[in-house]
């Protein structure tokens, strides 16, 4: 039995109103660990079994789950990495939102790593799990696991076919070329590329991939490749790895520096001017910029960058339709849905400097 069957058990033969036991003493009791104890006791209070209260602690309120079963209820599981996600949390929020209101039976849970979803859930708890693995690696036990729970399984943010899910995935093909038609548009046939720097492999990414395709192909004057990686940090402080990508284009000779960079990532807008400042350089005065970024975060465009993204009420929508889609259709063949990016115009972005 896992932990959440096991303390929906205890609680099922708990009278209403009845204080629950405290999560020390199911440490204690059950031998698992806080985190595993405190998950599973939120997703109780989402399934309207438990509902827990500063200075009250926690008390046994709901029916268990074979009533809601049998009202015809349909169960999603909203399963994500515990990793700080500012964009994540919103999707999250604004999904759980609206599935809510829409009748279904919403519960969330985060998870750190494998062993935490197979210690909290068992086979078949949920109708439908929505998995946002964020930037985390998406293992092929997690998406078992997750598999096991639920009778269907949506994978949201990763680009990935034959695996017998329903997807939500990115256009990152569309959002490389928005940004691109924009600044070619502007008259910059000079264009970089500074990529953030994920899982420290050499593999290039997708963006990378896409860059040196153009690069390649096209016949935009005589264009030298500039592609760079840099680090993420989550530190207000300058990214030094990003420092370092803007002064590698101040070295450049004028006639092969690009006119433009292309930045993908999580770079904050603080991070990125920075940057730009510490080797001098001006936007977009002597360098235009474009963000590959969600739009729907401050912090990443500060209202001043050009943004090509998607925001996070686009991708919540998408996947809250897929979902009903997949209810209405349990036996349908496995589907992706992709979100298409949109250009926000700012002013980092300019005509090509005389």
């Amino acid at each position: 039995m896992t932990l959440i069957q096991n303390l929906r058990q205890m609680a099922a033969n708990m009278p209403h109103g009845a204080k629950f036991p405290t999560v020390r003493q199911l440490v204690k009791e059950l031998g698992a660990t806080q985190y595993a104890i405190q998950s599973a006791i939120k997703a109780l209070n989402d399934e309207g079994l438990l509902q827990s209260r500063v200075g009250d602690g926690t008390r046994v309120i709901g029916s268990d789950q074979s009533e809601q079963a049998a009202q015809g209820v349909l169960r999603v599981l909203l399963l994500h990495h515990v990793e700080p996600n500012a964009r994540g949390e919103m999707i999250t929020a604004q999904l759980h939102d609206d599935l809510t209101e829409r009748g279904f039976r919403v519960v969330t849970i985060a998870y750190s790593n494998d062993d935490d979803i197979s210690t909290l859930l068992g086979a078949g708890i949920f109708d439908i799990c929505v998995l946002q693995p964020r930037f985390s690696v998406l293992t092929v036990r997690l998406l078992d696991v997750a598999s096991r729970c639920s009778r269907h399984l949506i994978v949201e943010g990763k680009n990935m076919d034959g695996l017998g899910v329903d997807l939500v995935a990115s256009d990152h093909i569309k959002s490389m070329r928005l940004a691109l038609q924009h600044l070619i548009g502007l008259g910059h046939e000079r264009v970089g590329l500074i990529s953030e720097d994920r899982d420290g492999g050499e593999a290039p990414i997708d963006f990378e991939q896409l860059y040196e395709f153009w690069t390649h192909t096209t016949q935009q004057g005589f264009v030298r490749s500039f592609a760079r990686r840099a680090a993420f940090s989550y530190d207000d402080a300058p990214v030094d790895q990003l420092v370092h990508c803007m002064a590698d284009w101040k070295r450049m000779e004028a006639v092969d520096r690009p006119t433009a960079l292309i930045v993908w990532g999580r770079f904050t807008a603080v991070q990125v001017h920075e940057a730009t400042e510490a080797n001098s350089i001006s936007i977009p005065e002597d360098l235009s910029i474009v963000r590959v970024c969600s739009t729907s975060l401050e912090a990443l465009h500060g209202g001043v960058f050009t943004t090509v993204g998607r925001s996070t009420q686009s991708i919540s929508n998408a996947i809250s339709q897929i979902v009903r889609w997949r209810a209405d259709n349990p036996s349908a063949p496995r589907r992706t849905e992709h979100t298409s990016p949109e250009v926000l115009v700012r002013k980092s972005s300019a005509s090509v400097p005389i």
